[in-house]
């Protein structure tokens, strides 16, 4: 996986019960300007650390990307309230 931490466009869900963040779909910009929309359709695993002092929730999911199968990671920065694709 490469580095890329890019800010994206995230819809997500807030469980009732423990509050836990599940992300759904998120859009990202391309180097061509172009906008790509991807659904994530699985969460290998969630993690909590902290990037700069700043406390963060990793996500790593798995969706198909533009015909292809790609693990990627998502961080949500919980103070900032904002979303980074961290890694694909």
């Amino acid at each position: 996986m490469k580095i890329v931490a890019k800010p994206v466009e995230m819809i997500a869900y807030f469980e009732e019960a423990g509050g836990a963040i599940r992300p759904v779909r998120f859009r990202m910009e391309e180097e061509n300007q172009r906008r790509v929309t991807v659904k994530v359709e699985q969460v290998l695993c969630v993690e909590r650390e902290k990037l700069a002092g700043h406390p963060m929730v990793l996500y790593r999911c798995q969706s198909e990307i533009e015909g292809v199968e790609r693990v990627f990671e998502l961080k949500y920065d919980i103070e900032a309230c904002k979303w980074i694709l961290f890694k694909i």
